[in-house]
């Protein structure tokens, strides 16, 4: 006779982060696992289209996680916390925002956690707060962030909420960090990582030199579930599929798409006008740029993850790269730029 599981299908769930692209999955996959008591959080201006055909299966919280009173309430006899709130951005006059959302929102949560008894915390990181020491490196969960010339702020970021999420550990916090390297998806193609199909679709004529991880969003949201169900406190576990040249990426997207491919490497004298032209143009259009200094430093590093410590302990199997392209290039020219949102089909599948 197997002993009992620790949760329940009844058990309250807080998510952060929902309406977003990976929190949307994440948000999804539970529900399909037949979680019924799914509590999202969301900030009051945020667009929430992406979970508009499961809205019925959860509630909606408008709130700030920098808001204590509010968690509070929100929080309040939860039994697990999903945190997969953050913010995405490189450009320099936002950091200093990005930075106290990271730390201070994190020991927020951290800290009601503790006092109300929360039997489990799973924090969405990246791979970015496990840094990178060298422009060619294999990384696994036992690196640590060292802020080097091939970091973010955005890493550094992750590094300080991961910081608060320890420490909660240490205080008695079930926990589980989970850190996606480049999620690929269907989803707004205007936004995040999922803007990659757009760019190849609108035309790309540099590419970076690097490599990094990828891996397919579903299986990020997979990464979440096991996590939850098999409860294994106070591990890290770097979630990536394959580790891939950016331009063989780019060039996938681009054949599945029947556009061009890129054709020159982003060498670093051009790379140095791409960066001061895009800060030049967000001055002007006050959009934020989407090449930084740091961005352009970071995709010229050659980075390689482990991911045997999720196959083995989380029982991942990795969706192959090259179907997840194929997959979000049918969606994408089923979509953009008509504006059908058929991006719910393969969230279903």
């Amino acid at each position: 006779m197997q002993p009992s599981p620790w949760y329940q299908k009844k058990n309250k769930i807080l998510i952060t982060g929902a309406a977003g692209f990976l929190g949307s999955y994440i948000t999804r996959k539970l529900i399909s696992e037949g979680f019924s008591n799914l509590v999202c959080l969301k900030r009051n201006t945020s667009n929430t289209e992406l979970t508009n055909d499961i809205s019925t299966s959860f509630n909606w919280i408008d709130g700030d996680i920098l808001d204590i009173p509010m968690l509070q309430d929100a929080m309040k006899d939860a039994d697990v916390i999903i945190h997969a709130a953050a913010i995405v951005n490189f450009h320099d006059l936002s950091h200093k925002k990005m930075l106290k959302i990271a730390k201070e929102g994190t020991a927020n949560l951290v800290n009601i956690s503790l006092d109300n008894n929360v039997k489990k915390f799973i924090h969405i990181s990246s791979v970015a707060a496990i840094g990178r020491r060298r422009e060619n490196e294999t990384i696994s969960e036992k690196n640590i962030f060292s802020q080097s010339e091939f970091d973010t702020t955005y890493g550094l970021s992750k590094f300080l909420a991961e910081q608060e999420v320890w420490r909660g550990h240490a205080e008695g916090l079930n926990v589980t960090i989970l850190n996606p390297s480049m999620i690929l998806g269907a989803g707004k193609w205007d936004e995040s990582s999922v803007k990659i199909f757009k760019n190849v679709y609108s035309g790309l004529y540099f590419y970076p030199p690097g490599s990094t991880g990828w891996v397919d969003v579903r299986d990020v949201a997979e990464s979440v579930f096991q996590s939850l169900i098999k409860d294994l406190n106070g591990q890290r576990y770097i979630i990536s599929a394959e580790n891939i040249q950016y331009f063989d990426i780019l060039k996938s997207i681009s054949k599945k798409l029947s556009v061009s491919p890129p054709k020159k490497v982003l060498k670093s004298r051009i790379s140095s006008f791409f960066w001061r032209w895009e800060v030049a143009k967000a001055f002007f259009t006050h959009h934020v740029p989407i090449i930084t200094k740091e961005t352009i430093k970071s995709m010229s590093a050659k980075s390689t993850y482990e991911n045997n410590k999720s196959v083995s302990e989380l029982g991942i199997k990795y969706t192959p790269i090259e179907n997840t392209i194929a997959a979000c290039c049918k969606e994408f020219l089923d979509s953009y730029p008509i504006g059908k949102k058929v991006w719910n089909i393969i969230l279903a599948t």
